[in-house]
């Protein structure tokens, strides 16, 4: 299994949170076996599910990809037995992340979407 990243926006006008997707980073759906090394090194035990504000989780991303980029023996020992996922597939999780953010939604038709306005969800 895993999860199924999207970057949305909240629809006005109706009686509940709706959010409509507007996107999605290149490596949208991590084994959730790298939940553990994500949660740690991101520092955010996040939910699937709920969408988070945008502004809100940029510093978690950027922390994890930082503390996979220069501190990978703190997660070895949350890397899978099974051989799915690990170190490198969540580091690229989160880069693909954060080039969305970065680049990709800029370049888009939303491009003009405030971040303070997207919101997104694992």
């Amino acid at each position: 299994m895993s999860y199924d990243i999207r970057f949305g926006v909240k629809v006005a006008g109706t009686d509940k949170d709706v959010y409509a997707v507007i996107g999605e980073p290149e490596r949208s759906s991590p084994t959730y076996n790298n939940r553990d090394i994500f949660v740690k090194s991101m520092d955010w035990d996040y939910h699937q599910g709920e969408w988070y504000k945008l502004t809100d989780i940029i510093p978690h991303i950027e922390r994890g990809i930082h503390e996979l980029q220069f501190n990978k023996t703190a997660y070895k020992d949350l890397e899978p037995d099974s051989g799915w996922g690990g170190i490198q597939s969540s580091l690229e999780a989160l880069q693909s992340i954060m080039q969305w953010i970065t680049h990709d939604m800029e370049w888009s038709w939303n491009g003009d979407i405030p971040k303070d306005c997207i919101y997104m969800r694992w």
